[in-house]
């Protein structure tokens, strides 16, 4: 598991970058030449990963195969499923399923409904304190949603895992899957192998439609964006060789 995690880090964006520039200022003194390409390639990858128009170009293929759920759509089933992402990808997707939470109770369902769930999954690999599931299922319960519907389940350590344990939890029930939109169709990709029955409900969508002069400037947010779509693509290829 680390060691495939350290190798996608190396075929990121951020990870041949710095192998291109650490290489050509070895290589400067000896090999000028050389030393030299490396390190203008670097530059030229550094730039073009780095502004919005390259990092969306990327991240639109994935970002576009699922749209936000419309609320003709919230009936559909009473359980939630949410996967764990960075604190920072959690809250915009703990919004989502506050957004189909309120809009069900309001509509459709009553908070007596004992089969109401909102399964939250996922842990970090290399941290040994899992907090993160338990610090969502407190910010849900905060705003609304009873702890006792809350589920945590934090011993899945990446997607297969995620979906192997919530099917263990909901079956072949259909259930709302919230993650970021670029995460989504890998996400659904390994759910639907197992023969579970997400219905996808992106969150955190990454991507501009308009620019301005101030995108073509680098700026490290598009570089990490870039980080995730390779990622994601990496992860797809390797789940299709392997299983």
């Amino acid at each position: 598991m680390l060691f495939f995690k350290i190798l996608q880090w190396f075929l990121t964006p951020s990870g041949f970058i710095f192998i291109l520039l650490a290489a050509g200022l070895i290589l400067a003194s000896k090999k000028k030449k050389t030393g030299k390409m490396f390190l203008v390639l670097g530059v030229i990858f550094y730039y073009f990963f780095s502004i919005t128009p390259a990092a969306d170009l990327i991240l639109a293929p994935l970002e576009n195969q699922y749209q936000t759920i419309g609320e003709n759509e919230l009936d559909k089933t009473d359980t939630i499923v949410l996967l764990l992402g960075g604190r920072e990808s959690d809250v915009l997707r703990a919004s989502e399923v506050l957004r189909i939470f309120k809009f069900q109770f309001l509509h459709f369902f009553q908070f007596s409904n004992s089969n109401f769930h909102i399964i939250i999954s996922g842990a970090d690999p290399l941290v040994i304190e899992q907090e993160e599931a338990k610090n969502l299922k407190i910010y849900l319960a905060e705003r609304g949603i009873p702890s006792e519907n809350i589920i945590v389940e934090d011993k899945s350590r990446n997607t297969k895992e995620n979906a192997e344990n919530v099917k263990k939890l909901v079956g072949e029930k259909p259930f709302f899957l919230v993650t970021s939109a670029y995460h989504m169709p890998r996400s659904v990709k390994i759910f639907k192998k197992i023969n579970a029955n997400p219905i996808a409900a992106p969150a955190d969508f990454k991507t501009k439609h308009t620019y301005s002069i101030l995108d073509f400037f680098p700026d490290a947010k598009n570089l990490r964006n870039s980080d995730l779509a390779f990622h994601e693509y990496l992860g797809i290829v390797f789940y299709d060789l392997a299983y």
